[in-house]
């Protein structure tokens, strides 16, 4: 056997006809056009519930982390007023940031929101005096309004207004 000659194990080698890539044959596999287009509109027949859902889901979500945000406020509102001498307590407004963190004043780039904190008498509240049994100038009904990008307004009938109330007493 001589240096030239190549020893082929299976079938031979493709000729050049067989290599060019501009010759397509009917017996090739693939995806005609036809079949293209019927997979796509499958797919988006399917795909558009779904991206209709988003806006809800979103939305939802945004619910949620308000709500989660103002609850955290109320409560910070509520430990700080605990905390508070009971004589010193007082009807305040404050501010918050997007995650809860209190801001020193309005006028923040950052100021998601405005937070009023009321106190009254709680047997001027209905119902409370008769559990008392009569006034008593020990407890305070705390009213929490937190609105979020309210512009200043506090409203309980304000649809990003949360309110929340507490009994705070003397010790």
């Amino acid at each position: 056997m001589s240096n030239i000659d190549i020893l082929w194990f299976g079938d031979p080698p493709p000729t050049l006809e067989q290599r060019n890539f501009c010759h397509f044959s009917r017996s090739r596999s693939g995806f005609s056009l036809v079949e293209i287009v019927i997979a796509l509109g499958v797919t988006a027949f399917a795909l558009i519930p779904l991206l209709g859902l988003l806006p809800t889901g979103i939305k939802s979500f945004q619910d949620t982390m308000n709500t989660a945000v103002c609850t955290q406020i109320s409560q910070r509102v509520i430990n700080d007023l605990q905390s508070t001498s009971f004589t010193n307590l007082q009807t305040t407004n404050r501010f918050f940031d997007e995650q809860g963190t209190e801001l020193t004043n309005a006028n923040s780039l950052n100021c998601v929101y405005r937070v009023r904190v009321s106190l009254s008498n709680a047997t001027n509240s209905g119902g409370i005096s008769s559990i008392l049994g009569g006034s008593s100038s020990n407890l305070y009904t705390v009213s929490i309004l937190i609105a979020k990008n309210s512009g200043g307004a506090y409203s309980a009938t304000n649809p990003n207004t949360l309110s929340f109330s507490t009994l705070i007493g003397k010790k």
